[in-house]
């Protein structure tokens, strides 16, 4: 949020073009919202629903329907919640990398196998 906002980090990465028309980056906003969206998911349900639920309120967004207040606002009440499904999410810190290749590895030997 601090990024979209323009307190953080580097500005190049906005798109001039859509902070003309709508005062913020909205395609930037968009996928703030939806990562907010994604890690809570994750943290509570571990799995990522595709497409997203909130897929048409992720378009309007995309298109500008809401000003960068109510953006800052839902980012506001999304980051704390996604903060707190991570304290409470049984999901390790970490990400077992050996373990992941492991069974992406065998995965991808059984789709061979069944051909």
């Amino acid at each position: 949020m601090k990024r979209l906002l323009g307190q953080k980090g580097q500005k190049n990465f906005h798109r001039a073009e859509l902070e003309k028309a709508h005062g913020y980056d909205t395609k930037y906003a968009m996928h703030v919202i939806r990562l907010y969206g994604e890690a809570k998911e994750l943290m509570v349900e571990g799995r990522i629903t595709l497409p997203r639920p909130n897929k048409n309120e992720l378009i309007d967004i995309r298109r500008g329907k809401y000003s960068a207040r109510e953006i800052r606002e839902l980012g506001a009440q999304l980051e704390p919640e996604a903060l707190a499904a991570q304290a409470i999410s049984p999901l390790p810190d970490k990400v077992d990398r050996g373990a992941i290749s492991k069974l992406i590895a065998g995965v991808r030997l059984q789709q061979w196998k069944e051909r």
